[in-house]
């Protein structure tokens, strides 16, 4: 998914057509100091939704192999930036037990494979591209929650909460469980 793209949804959304039309966001109009700096906001906003979406919603998972010196396993270690551990396997395949502490995790053995969810790192290049969650989260859903964050730190309280009740909506459909329900049979005293 392409920033500029959720930026323009978003300029849409809150009636920003002065921003829709710059060309930073495949526009013909250049930019001023302060829709540059509007643009920088929109930007900020968008790393909030997207940061809530990952921590909240719809995790990002890494699964990497690590060596860990004298039992512990450094978060820094990490490609990523380590938000939950989902699971932790020695070399033969094997979950293993471990204590987590605030900058590494303690575990008996030397070679792991660990998988865990992580924050997505900050986005700073409007012409950029971002996760798109397996395909989970659109372009919109995105747009809603800029649109919120904007709002709400705007004051803007009205507004903020149409765009939350949208974003919210829209987030946990994408994220619920899409299979039948199964109820148990009726039995009868």
């Amino acid at each position: 998914m392409e920033i500029k793209n959720i930026l323009k949804l978003t300029c849409l959304f809150l009636g920003k057509e002065n921003l829709e039309n710059l060309t930073e966001l495949d526009g013909s109009q250049t930019s001023t100091s302060a829709e540059q700096k509007e643009l920088n906001f929109l930007l900020r906003c968008l790393n909030l939704t997207y940061s809530e979406i990952a921590s909240d919603y719809i995790p990002l998972l890494k699964t990497e192999n690590v060596l860990s010196t004298n039992g512990k396993i450094v978060f820094s270690n990490l490609s990523k930036n380590l938000c939950e551990v989902k699971s932790l396997k020695d070399e033969n395949g094997f979950k293993v037990s471990y204590k987590l502490y605030p900058d590494y995790i303690l575990a008996e053995g030397k070679n792991f494979e660990i998988t865990y969810s992580y924050l997505p790192e900050t986005l700073t290049n409007i012409s950029s591209t971002l996760e798109d969650f397996s395909k989970k989260v659109s372009e919109k859903i995105l747009a809603y929650g800029t649109a919120m964050e904007y709002c709400f730190i705007s004051g803007l309280y009205d507004d903020a909460q149409i765009w939350e009740r949208r974003f919210k909506d829209a987030i946990l459909v994408r994220s619920g469980k899409k299979t039948e329900i199964k109820l148990p049979k009726r039995r009868w005293i």
